[in-house]
């Protein structure tokens, strides 16, 4: 990125050659306006100037539908303190102008070295990203500024075009169970996979190979929230009303060993035909939940990670997603016990068999009781 502190508004660069650059992973071809000269260049963004203006791009990880208004304004004024821009204001964006769908954001700052400055963004969705076109000069260069981005943006070529993104039900592969994305949630692309595989790994989702992978964009758009449902072979127990409380603590402890003293106890969560478990790690920097349900191939584990100031987003989209999965089998997938399991849990967790239980067991002590300790009858012989 530009350091706009070493910004030289009165520099003259003789026009360069025009010249495609290529940025691979961007997944562009830029053309630049006349009188801009290329000053660094990579697969990933491209920096130039020209005489009073510098330029640069970039491109922010996961695709999204770039709306005008007031989504991207976090982006841009980190972008610019980043480069030592004083007191950045940014305006709400709006629709770009030519042929191409963008959006384009004005913003105004001052320069170290005194004096007025401006800014014009652009950006708009590439596969699994958005990218980023910048213009930086003195406030008189403001017309020329967004003359040349909307000229730049309109020539070039996108060479990664946006997929389609699908809020469609996701099944597991093998798994035997079909996830439908919570609202304003969709299916990661193929092309965010590796993203959505990195933030995953602060969590215990483990291997990512059989999960289904969704994600929702933050409320700052810079980037997103990632959930993975995963099937696990082992087990959460009947988890009915009776004995949640306990088969939480038992899941508690499997997933999160010595840190689970530290992890709240579970929400239940009722389903129509189950109940699940939900919990709220605490991590540095992040918002966690996990969430666990049974079904007839052992367990169904959820997670979900991304910034802080969307743990809500992050629980209405796990508790959605809950709500929203079914299973193959007979009776929605639900899960099989054994008989001595069935018995142990009613002997353990139901009063009324308890003591029915109880009742049983005294006659039949006390049948016994009364056979061996009765007086043997005396014969008359």
């Amino acid at each position: 990125m530009l350091a706009l502190v070493a910004l030289s508004l009165s520099a003259f660069v003789a026009p360069a050659a025009a010249e495609p650059y290529a940025l691979a992973v961007a997944g562009i071809t830029v053309n630049l306006p006349r009188g801009y000269q290329m000053t660094r260049w990579s697969d990933y963004d491209l920096n130039a100037k020209a005489d009073g203006l510098v330029l640069d791009i970039w491109y922010t990880p996961w695709q999204m539908a770039v709306p005008v208004g007031a989504v991207l304004q976090p982006i841009y004024l980190d972008h610019l303190k980043d480069q030592h821009a004083r007191q950045p204001v940014v305006a709400p964006g709006v629709a770009g102008e030519g042929a191409a769908s963008w959006v384009h954001t004005r913003a105004s700052f001052d320069l170290d070295g005194g004096g007025k400055a401006v800014a014009h963004f652009a950006a708009f969705a590439a596969d699994g990203k958005v990218v980023h076109v910048g213009i930086y000069g003195a406030a008189n260069s403001d017309r020329k500024a967004a003359a040349d981005l909307v000229a730049l943006v309109n020539s070039m070529k996108l060479d990664l075009p946006p997929v389609a993104l699908s809020s469609d039900p996701v099944a597991s592969a093998k798994a035997g169970f079909s996830v439908k994305p919570a609202a304003g949630w969709r299916a990661v692309l193929a092309s965010e996979r590796d993203n959505a595989e990195s933030l995953l790994g602060h969590t215990g989702a483990g291997k990512l190979q059989d999960c289904v992978l969704l994600a929702a964009p933050t409320t700052d758009g810079a980037g997103a929230a990632v959930l993975a449902a995963c099937p696990q072979t082992w087990q959460v127990g009947f988890a009915d009303d009776s004995s949640f409380a306990d088969d939480a603590l038992t899941l508690r402890s499997l997933v999160f060993a010595k840190a689970a003293s530290k992890i709240p106890e579970a929400e239940k969560v009722e389903l129509k035909d189950r109940n699940a478990m939900l919990f709220r790690p605490t991590m540095n920097d992040y918002a966690l939940r996990f969430a666990a349900v049974s079904y007839g191939k052992g367990a169904v584990s959820i997670w979900a990670i991304g910034p802080e100031s969307d743990a809500d987003t992050l629980e209405q989209g796990v508790k959605e997603t809950l709500s929203g999965l079914t299973f193959t089998g007979p009776d929605n997938g639900l899960a099989e016990h054994a008989m001595g399991d069935i018995v142990f849990h009613a002997l353990s967790y139901n009063p009324l068999v308890m003591g029915a239980a109880g009742l049983m067991v005294a006659s039949v002590f006390g049948g016994l009781g009364f056979l061996l300790f009765r007086k043997p009858a005396v014969s008359a012989g």
